[in-house]
């Protein structure tokens, strides 16, 4: 039972069920998801342990509310992680990267024609973790699980709501695929750090309101 409440309750922050900043209530929770509190509690300890939940002592439990540092510090944590797993994947497992970048991003371009934005929001999340993955880093990936992946995730099912800036994803991704299919290490990271990059811009820029 508090798997299936820390699943659940994830999930519902990450696909924007809940408001930023929202407070939580164990009782309705347990209620929705058709458990005791117990499980709430639990789930509750660890979802603030991936910086999606906030606990403050003598007032509750909110969803994170994240300001224009932390998303700045979110994304250098990004930069981080991800230029050195782009490194690793493509020195130790170039080939199936290539394939499974392909894969997804055949299914992001489908639904950008679609215009299913929820559904390339969650095939995003998937292509930079395929990258993680790839890497075969038990220590990379646990900490970009850990710190950034859930984090990132519910940003983008709030922020990245404008077809302008999917699109420009959609080509660096295309792009980024491009340079592993040549080989081009150096490259393809310069990629990653500018395409987060203008990403944590978009963000701040829709944080102020702009």
């Amino acid at each position: 039972m508090s798997e299936v409440a820390l699943e659940r309750l994830r999930s519902d922050i990450v696909e924007d069920n809940f408001r930023l900043g929202e407070k939580l209530s164990e009782g309705q929770l347990a209620l929705r998801y058709g458990v005791t509190k117990a499980p709430i509690r639990s789930a509750f300890i660890r979802l603030q342990g991936e910086g999606l939940l906030e606990i403050r002592p003598q007032s509750g439990t909110f969803v994170f509310s994240p300001d224009i540092n932390e998303v700045q510090a979110l994304c250098e944590l990004r930069i981080a992680l991800e230029s050195e797993a782009i490194l690793l994947a493509m020195r130790r497992n170039g080939d199936v990267l290539l394939r499974r970048l392909n894969q997804l991003f055949r299914k992001m371009e489908a639904c950008l024609k679609a215009r299913d934005r929820h559904e390339y929001q969650a095939l995003d999340t998937l292509y930079h973790l395929a990258i993680l993955e790839c890497a075969k880093s038990p220590m990379l990936e646990t900490t970009y699980q850990a710190m950034v992946n859930s984090r990132f995730s519910a940003l983008r099912n709030r922020l990245a709501v404008q077809r302008t800036h999917a699109e420009n994803s959609y080509r660096e991704h295309k792009v980024l695929i491009d340079l592993v299919r040549a080989g081009n290490i150096g490259e393809a990271q310069q990629l990653l750090r500018d395409h987060i990059g203008r990403t944590k811009e978009h963000y701040v820029r829709m944080i102020r309101g702009e």
